[in-house]
This record gives structure tokens, C-alpha cells and sequence, in this order.
């Protein structure tokens, strides 16, 4: 599936197998989207009634979700990351904050001339080999502002196509 003119559900199938969208809420924007459109399309109707596990499982449906690489899911999940944490206790931000930092770890790839796969390497280091998770979160606050632009870009491209679909961050 090409990046490319995507369906909006192609985005809402890869937004749930990365695990930024439920199934339930797949489910519940599929409906809307049904009751919106004159001739819903079959695959959604399949997504809605049996959802997409089973949809994907089964081959019921010809939409897939998107295989995106690690800059395009590390400038959604960028994106949608608040890095605004004031309570000195763990909350849901930072917690989210450390979820993020640690995919980066477990997924950054790509040439060290592009900067989200040179703080994916630095993030890594700091989560995998140093196990220094609070420097980790400072890094991840000085450097994730200025590649943010580039974040924003591809990411509102790429979800303005789905509104309505909650995601869960």
C-alpha cells in the first residue's frame, strides 16, 4: 500500500495495528462512516460488524493497513506525544512519554543523516544500554522540538483524513 493517496480506511487499519486506535473505536468510526456515505463500502461494513481482527485474519476485506516505515510512525506517534509534564508524580503524560522513548528504542532504524533515526540511536542508548530513563526524557525534550516541523507535516497529512476516529494516547 503506497503512502500515496491512502484510503481513509487504510489509515484507520494501520492507526489500529500500531495500536493508536482500539478496536472498539475502529469499530464506532467505521459505523459513522457508514451512516455518512449513501453506498458505504463492503470492507467497512465487514470492519463494522465483525471488526478488523477478525476482517484481517480472515482475508474479508481487499483494504490493508499501511506498512509504514520508521520515520513515518515516529512523526505520528511524535505528533501525538505531549511532553508537557508538571506533576511530580508519574502521570499519564509521562507515562506515555516513557511508552514513546521506549519504541523509539526498540524500533529506530534509518541513516544517521536523518534526525529522527539519530535521536532513535541517542534515545536507545540512553533507555537500552544506559538504563538512564530520566536522561532519556530530557534528551527527548531538548531535540524532539526542532524536528517537530517535519513531525507535524507528514502526521496532520496523514490524520486529517480520519477525523472523528479517537485515538488512544
Amino acid at each position: 500500500m503506497s503512502l500515496e493517496n491512502p484510503s481513509p480506511l487504510a489509515i484507520a487499519l494501520t492507526l489500529w495495528s500500531i495500536g493508536l486506535v482500539s478496536e472498539q473505536n475502529l469499530i464506532a468510526w467505521a459505523d459513522a462512516q457508514i451512516l455518512a456515505q449513501e453506498k458505504p463500502a463492503n470492507d467497512l461494513l465487514e470492519i463494522a460488524t465483525k471488526g478488523a481482527k477478525v476482517c484481517l485474519k480472515q482475508g474479508l476485506i481487499e483494504t490493508l493497513p499501511i506498512a509504514l516505515g520508521y520515520s513515518e510512525e515516529f512523526f505520528i506517534r511524535a505528533y501525538l506525544l505531549n511532553l508537557e509534564c508538571d506533576t511530580p508524580q508519574e502521570s499519564l503524560c509521562e507515562r506515555a512519554t516513557k511508552s514513546f522513548i521506549a519504541w523509539v528504542a526498540h524500533n529506530c532504524c534509518g541513516s544517521t543523516e536523518i534526525p529522527e533515526a539519530v535521536l532513535g540511536y541517542h534515545l536507545e542508548h540512553l533507555y537500552c544500554d544506559c538504563e538512564d530513563v530520566d536522561a532519556a526524557i530530557s534528551l527527548l525534550r531538548v531535540e524532539l522540538p526542532k524536528i517537530m516541523p517535519r513531525c507535524e507535516s507528514f502526521a496532520t497529512m496523514f490524520l486529517e483524513q480520519v477525523s472523528g476516529l479517537e485515538l488512544c494516547i
